[in-house]
């Protein structure tokens, strides 16, 4: 898809907490991938398809190859599903969503920026057979068009444990 002026971004930042409310983690502010999904979503809506907006957001074992030969990028135009995603995804009516301001501070009104904030707690997601954590190396929001999911925004990373006791608040911000 031809870039143009003016591009969607976003970022995502990762703080994991231990029992009793310890910071394990904390990311930073790091960029993620603005998939081509994110833009036939804004077209659906301009020409009054059945666009529903964020319909949620899914994280996954991505590939455990990744540990060693390094974690592939995201192509916007042709990652269209996560590699390895756990089941079910968070819904968008358990995920924190506000408008930002230019300054990142939440405001009342619609705006060109949006914070979507999720808390995988203690026990999400379980633990894959035979371990005590479940090795996280992808997250993605979905979008619905014409009652399908459609992938709109990602991201791969390093592996990130995460075990039965801890929790992982993932906070993702996109700037139109």
């Amino acid at each position: 898809m031809k870039g143009i002026s003016g591009r969607i971004q976003g970022i995502y930042r990762d703080t994991l907490y231990g029992a009793g409310g310890r910071l394990r983690r904390d990311s930073g502010w790091r960029s993620n991938t603005i998939l081509d999904g994110c833009r036939l979503l804004l077209a659906g809506f301009m020409t009054n398809e059945t666009a529903g907006g964020i319909a949620g957001l899914a994280v996954g074992q991505g590939d455990a190859a990744w540990d060693s030969e390094g974690v592939p990028a995201a192509s916007p135009s042709a990652t269209t599903a996560l590699v390895n995603r756990f089941n079910p995804p968070i819904p968008f009516a358990e995920l924190d969503v506000v408008y930002l301001d230019a300054n990142d501070q939440v405001v009342t009104g619609p705006s060109s920026r949006l914070q979507i904030t999720a808390t995988l707690n203690p026990g999400y997601p379980t633990p894959i057979a035979a371990a005590s954590s479940y090795p996280l190396r992808e997250f993605g929001l979905f979008g619905s068009l014409n009652g399908e999911d459609i992938l709109i925004n990602t991201i791969r990373h390093p592996v990130l444990h995460k075990d039965e006791s801890s929790t992982l608040i993932r906070v993702i911000r996109l700037y139109f």
